[in-house]
């Protein structure tokens, strides 16, 4: 018989991810929020509702969460609306706000948002300090990234994703120096881009912002070097998340070029340089290891976990070292 002092109850917390669930309403392909954040909360000891903002509608989510009784909302901000009724939701629980592009839009909508939330997680430098703004580095999911499809050879330089901001010239560049870019369709499903990846030597991130303002790290280099290497413009805070002898860095097609060149005369140096990446990926640079740094401003009872022994029970099949 035991006595009520020898047992340990764990009660799970509860999350509420707010997000868009699937990348458009004609497909079933995964958003690109939960591309970047599915399954890493339920890993680390959470119960987790992934709640559709498509269908959000202010009295119904209000009912259905006060019911549910979350210990703590995350919403992806989607810049459309300054949410003052999340102040409702605060008379129960906490909630956070996850933004991209908070330098660009900090002036015109997050600013106002703060006082909304209990806290905004970015991934950007702010604008100006505030004690609700928490920093996050892009991270990379072991639960979406990772693929068993075998490629049988690697080739060409690919590009996935928008053609805004210069890019157009850029590739322009690049094939102009008799580099061989290829540039995806844009209605492929996840599973496709990463195949695609895989298959290709090289594949390319462009750091400067829509409107050319500035640049910045991009959340694709913490998929990229899974699947092949990374081959990148320079961005600031670039180097806390790889040091160069782990990606390609170029400014300038010629610079691209010669590096190319060189890795594509050196079988072992390349091979090297997809090891290095792949590792970084693992060692420093999960969405665990960035969760593990923000869960103790959140959760007062977060315990820090071992990453390293988390990922290798999560993720034994793919983990890399």
């Amino acid at each position: 018989m035991y006595s009520s002092d020898s047992i340990a109850f764990y009660i799970m917390k509860k999350v509420i991810f707010l997000t868009h669930t699937t990348h458009d309403q004609a497909t079933h392909d995964m958003s690109s929020a939960l591309v970047y954040w599915y399954g890493v909360l339920e890993n680390m000891g959470y119960e987790v509702v992934y709640s559709d903002y498509r269908e959000y509608d202010i009295e119904s989510f209000y009912l259905s969460a006060k019911e549910y009784k979350p210990d703590f909302i995350i919403a992806i901000n989607y810049f459309d609306s300054q949410h003052e009724e999340f102040n409702r939701l605060r008379e129960f629980t906490k909630i956070y706000l996850l933004t991209s592009d908070i330098y660009r839009f900090y002036d015109s909508h997050v600013q106002h948002q703060i006082n909304n939330v209990d806290g905004v997680i970015h991934f950007e430098e702010e604008q100006k300090p505030n004690e609700k703004l928490l920093k996050m580095r892009w991270a990379f999911n072991p639960n979406t990234m990772t693929s068993d499809y075998i490629p049988s050879s690697k080739s060409n330089i690919l590009h996935y994703g928008g053609l805004h901001g210069g890019r157009v010239q850029s590739i322009n560049n690049l094939l102009s120096k008799n580099l061989n870019v290829r540039v995806l369709q844009s209605n492929l499903t996840y599973e496709q881009v990463k195949k695609e990846q895989l298959n290709s030597k090289y594949s390319l991130c462009f750091t400067h912002n829509a409107i050319m303002s500035r640049q910045e790290v991009k959340g694709r280099i913490v998929e990229i070097p899974n699947y092949t290497v990374l081959l990148t413009e320079p961005a600031p805070c670039l180097d806390l998340y790889f040091d160069e002898s782990e990606i390609i860095i170029f400014n300038s097609a010629e610079e691209a070029k010669e590096k190319i060149d060189y890795y594509n005369l050196n079988k072992k140096e390349y091979n090297n340089l997809l090891h290095r990446g792949k590792r970084a990926l693992w060692n420093r640079n999960t969405c665990y290891h960035e969760w593990d740094k923000i869960l103790p401003i959140i959760d007062s009872d977060y315990k820090p976990k071992d990453i390293t022994k988390l990922l290798k029970t999560q993720h034994g099949k793919y983990y890399y070292e």
